[in-house]
């Protein structure tokens, strides 16, 4: 108990290096989420299968990633939590590197989902993270973790922005940008951060350890619930990603785009793209841990939970119809609060309600649904765009896919009742 107040000598060290770990990689994935359609479009793409093709290849990422995650946890266990981690920015840094280099379709493509391999470090981060950090600090070691990734998807398009928009520089700086700051960050890992062994060594093998904490977990309602109101969450707000970019060109050129040769590769459009996605995201990020200290213990976690779905639900609706970019970043910034907040709750669920002994599993395999909803939610844009048949004025048909998406976070209205259900039952 000593040790557990007192926390790991290099505590510090060690919450510092992953918190800039996990602001890298997202912050490198974020330019590619922003800046894929435009880089499609450069190599050739017909402007009226951009939608769709980027859907489905940052859907591939997850498809490859997702059923990685239990056995990368298991092998941080079992193994090494610090190779795992070096793992998986060093694949972020190939995949980061071939992106910048790719000058046709399927090379974007593919280092889009060899991104993938990378996925399974941030549960492992978070572990040691509550591990090493003396009980004093633990909570703020934690939030200043969960902090990193809506920073890091906020400070990639304001980067790109400024290199593109302003300095008129290509695609590949900013990605050059990114994989440089994974690579030192690989070595830092590698060299000054020591691995942290867990306290008790699970026993087996590493598919056995992988699929009994996923069973044990599984097994827990409370956890199923959180599951999946998480993962509905997800599945409407990635439903939007590969069209948002979309949608800022085309409220930016007007009714020309699509007409117009290469209209993504403006600079001043690529510029907007960043900047508005960037601003929104960093005020999403800022407004949700505001918004869950005042709605969390007042109205409970369901209700919150009940709320966000349904501002999310109009915000996404919106985004079809908003005629200027004032009021399209609105929509978005909505969104990426109501992404926040929602992630914040069901986090918060599964720590005060799952029971103590399933607590930490059901934490750190909570990435299992978000990568499923991540999964979910593409390739339901990419089916909304395929079965959206574009007409005059609407090339690259984005009005199927917000009316997705508001169809999504109004079902999670619905499931916010599972999550007062299951309350009421715990109580009683």
């Amino acid at each position: 108990m000593s040790r557990e107040r007192k926390g790991h000598p290099a505590w510090r060290r060690i919450v510092a290096v992953y918190v800039a770990v996990q602001f890298a990689e997202i912050f490198g994935v974020s330019m590619i989420y922003s800046y894929l359609p435009m880089a499609l479009e450069r190599a050739g793409v017909p402007i009226d299968q951009i939608a769709s093709l980027t859907s489905l290849s940052i859907a591939g990422l997850f498809v490859v990633g997702a059923p990685q995650v239990p056995i990368w946890l298991a092998i941080a266990e079992l193994r090494s939590r610090r190779l795992v981690i070096v793992r998986s920015g060093l694949i972020a840094l190939v995949a980061l590197v071939w992106f910048a280099l790719a000058d046709q379709s399927w090379q974007l493509i593919a280092a889009t989902v060899a991104l993938g391999f990378w996925l399974g470090n941030t549960g492992v981060m978070l572990a040691t993270i509550r591990e090493v950090a003396p009980e004093r600090a633990r909570t703020r070691a934690i939030a200043l973790f969960s902090a990193a990734a809506p920073m890091g998807f906020a400070a990639g398009p304001l980067l790109a922005a400024w290199l593109i928009g302003g300095l008129g520089l290509t695609l590949a700086a900013p990605i050059a940008v990114a994989a440089v700051i994974n690579g030192l960050l690989v070595l830092a890992n590698a060299v000054a951060v020591p691995d942290v062994r867990p306290a008790v060594l699970p026993r087996g093998s590493v598919l056995q350890v992988a699929r009994r904490g996923f069973a044990e977990v599984l097994r827990d309602p409370i956890a199923r619930v959180g599951y999946a109101v998480l993962m509905l969450a997800i599945a409407g707000e990635r439903m939007l990603r590969p069209a948002l970019p979309l949608r800022i060109a085309e409220v930016s050129i007007g009714p020309a785009v699509g007409g117009i040769p290469e209209p993504l590769a403006v600079p001043g459009v690529a510029g907007a793209v960043g900047l508005l996605i960037g601003l929104s995201a960093l005020a999403g990020a800022v407004a949700a841990p505001i918004v869950a200290a005042l709605t969390f213990e007042r109205f409970g976690v369901p209700r919150s939970v009940g709320l966000a779905f349904a501002v999310g639900a109009v915000a996404a609706a919106s985004l079809a119809v908003a005629p200027t970019l004032p009021l399209l970043a609105t929509g978005v910034t909505a969104i990426a609060a109501v992404s926040a907040l929602l992630q914040a709750a069901v986090f918060t669920w599964l720590a005060e309600r799952v029971a103590p002994g399933r607590r930490s599993a059901a934490l750190s395999l909570s990435l299992f649904p978000l990568y499923a909803g991540n999964v979910a939610g593409l390739a339901a844009a990419s089916l909304a765009a395929l079965l959206g048949a574009p007409r005059s004025g609407d090339l690259l048909a984005l009005t199927p896919i917000f009316v997705s998406a508001a169809l999504v976070f109004a079902v999670g209205v619905g499931a916010a009742g599972l999550l007062e259900r299951r309350r009421a039952t715990l109580r009683r």
